[in-house]
Order: C-alpha cells, then sequence, then structure tokens
C-alpha cells in the first residue's frame, strides 16, 4: 500500500535552492570561505536566501560536494544534517502538529515535501513486516549527489527517531542507497546498505506505524514558505530571470546556465509544460511590469528601461499589445481599485 508524495507528470527536477542555505551557514560558522566553492558552480551566496530561487538538481549537488572538498570534511552533508533545525522546517513541523501516529505523520509529510522540490518523489510502502519510507529521483543525477545523501540519511533518522521516541531500536533500521559513501557504515546503529536505486530508502517495522508519535508542543504550526506555484521548469526559469529582464542575451543557452541544465535538457522540459522560452519571458516582463505599475515608486520609463526597453514608446505598445491597455491606464486603474 504505497502513499506517493506526487505524479511523475513534473520531473525536470529542479529543487529550491535556498534548500542549500545550511550547508553555506554551516561553513561559515566554522570560519570556511565558501567563495571558492561557489564560483565553482557560478552561483553569488545571496541566491542561497531567496525561497523564490530554483536550479536544476545537479547543479546543487555539485555545490555541496565542491563545499565538502573546500572543506575537507567527507561527511559534511551528514554534520550539517545533525545540526539542521527540524522543528524550523515546514513540512515537519507541520506534520508533527496536525497528526498523531507516525502513520498519519508519514501520510501529511508527503504531502508537503514536494513544495521544495521535484526532482525528487516520496512514497511510503507498507508491506506485511516493514515499512520503507522512499526519495526516489526523478532523473538519473549527472553529478554524484554523495553530500545529499548523506544529509538525507542524518535528516531521516532524525526525523523518525523523533517521532517515534521511545520505542526507537536503531538495529531494526535500514538505510539503502547507491551513494552511501556520504556516511559511515553503521551510522548511529543502523544498518547501512548499498543499494542499486540512486534515491535513499529506510526501512523500519511496520508496528511502528500505529504508534502515537512524540509531539513536540510549540505556539503554532511553522508557517511554509511556498509559493502557489509548482516547482516545474517554468517557476525555475521565472525565478532566475526576475533580475535579469534588462539583459540583452536571454536565449537557451544563457538561462539553462543560470539553471545549471544543459540546453536541450532545459527546452526538452519547456516541451513538456507545452511552452516556448520566449513566451515565458513575455509572460514574466508583463507580470514584473504590473507589480512595478501598482506600487506606483517607478516611472513607466523607468520600468521600462528594468524591463529591457530603453524607449518608454517601445515599452508602451509591448504592454498595451499583450495587455489591451497602455501602462498608465494600468496604474490608473489599479488606484481606483
Amino acid at each position: 500500500m504505497p502513499l506517493n508524495s506526487t505524479s511523475q507528470e513534473h520531473n525536470e527536477g529542479f529543487i529550491r535552492l535556498a534548500l542549500a542555505a545550511p550547508f553555506l551557514q554551516y561553513l561559515t560558522d566554522r570560519g570556511i570561505n565558501p567563495q571558492p566553492a561557489l564560483d565553482q558552480v557560478g552561483l553569488k551566496a545571496e541566491l542561497l536566501s531567496d525561497p523564490s530561487v530554483y536550479v536544476h538538481s545537479d547543479l546543487v549537488y555539485g555545490l555541496l560536494n565542491a563545499f565538502s572538498e573546500l572543506s575537507g570534511d567527507r561527511y559534511l552533508g551528514l554534520n550539517v544534517g545533525e545540526t539542521f533545525d527540524l522543528q524550523g522546517w515546514p513540512p515537519f513541523a507541520q506534520s508533527l502538529q496536525s497528526t498523531t501516529t507516525l502513520f498519519e505523520f508519514f501520510a501529511r509529510f508527503v504531502g508537503l515535501v514536494p513544495q521544495e522540490t521535484n526532482s525528487v518523489r516520496h512514497s511510503l510502502v507498507v508491506e506485511a513486516n516493514k515499512a520503507t519510507y522512499r526519495i526516489e529521483r526523478q532523473q538519473e543525477p549527472a553529478v554524484p549527489p554523495v553530500q545529499v545523501t548523506g544529509f538525507g540519511a542524518a535528516i531521516y533518522v532524525r526525523l523518525l527517531q523523533t517521532v517515534v521516541g521511545n520505542a526507537w531500536d536503531p538495529t531494526r533500521v535500514r538505510w539503502e542507497s547507491r551513494y552511501i559513501n556520504g556516511l559511515p557504515l553503521g551510522y548511529k546503529g543502523i544498518e547501512v546498505s548499498l543499494g542499486t536505486d540512486p534515491g535513499m530508502h529506510v526501512s523500519f517495522p511496520v508496528d511502528w506505524l500505529f504508534l502515537n508519535h512524540v509531539s513536540v508542543q510549540t505556539a503554532a504550526p511553522a508557517p511554509s514558505a511556498r509559493h502557489d506555484e509548482e516547482v516545474t521548469v517554468v517557476a525555475a526559469l521565472r525565478s532566475v530571470l526576475r533580475d535579469k529582464l534588462d539583459e540583452t542575451d536571454l536565449g537557451p543557452k544563457v538561462v539553462a546556465g543560470l539553471l545549471g541544465i544543459p540546453p536541450e535538457r532545459f527546452l526538452k522540459a519547456l516541451q513538456q509544460q507545452s511552452t516556448r522560452l520566449p513566451r515565458e519571458i513575455k509572460r514574466l516582463r508583463i507580470d514584473v511590469a504590473k507589480e512595478h505599475l501598482r506600487r506606483d515608486t517607478m516611472t513607466i520609463a523607468e520600468i521600462g528601461l528594468s524591463l529591457g526597453y530603453s524607449d518608454k514608446s517601445h515599452f508602451t505598445r509591448f504592454f498595451r499589445g499583450q495587455t489591451g491597455t497602455t501602462p498608465t491606464q494600468y496604474r490608473l486603474g489599479q488606484k481606483e481599485l
């Protein structure tokens, strides 16, 4: 009886870049300059604090592996996972506070985790004598997710241990992945096994599912950082292009590079979403223009310039062609509303 997080309709492999922020903080707290690793993958540190930025999962895997090499810490992901604030993680906090048993917890959890990424698919499989929580990668990774696997092991073992409470017995838990070199054998007393799957599986006794879990009392469930849109290639390109709309070269090669994905893979992902890059850039320009027009802090010429239109009349024609109204008329209409 499986419980699945998502269908495989959208599986382009994008991930919220802010999920790598704990690694950046971990290095900074220890006096290690992360800049060489950031330069290696072409990212700026400030982007990791923006929850609206999505990139391809391979770019994150490469960044975290580079952090590991830079710090000389083979088990960096594991160590970061050990210090990660579970109570501050919305999927965990909300699931814990709105359920009673471990089964209810996972049923809630698999529905909340996909708000962070579509690069993996979460599921709970219940068999006669064991239950398995699976994190399956939607695509074969081009970059080995070694540190991500170590991080996942620390997070999900801690998560399970926290929820099960006094019933916890590490000898009855098994962790399996192709990338087990991200954690030592016998980690936390559990069985660590080499698997063929690039994802991660953690198995435990099925009777644990029916135990009342240990609830942590807090004032209110932690708010989710998700946006209304799904984590798709469209959401990803919108996140990285929002502040670059005044640049002249926004072709597939440039945008794919910003996302950390090969151009042909990027174009295929757009095709699967039944859209094209010029169309999405045009839609983004209109959405950003409307936001500026509603705020009334920039002139129409300034808005046009920020979107790549050096001439006010050119921007006006573009806006009217897409919306049926001029920027001035739209701004006045918003004031009346």
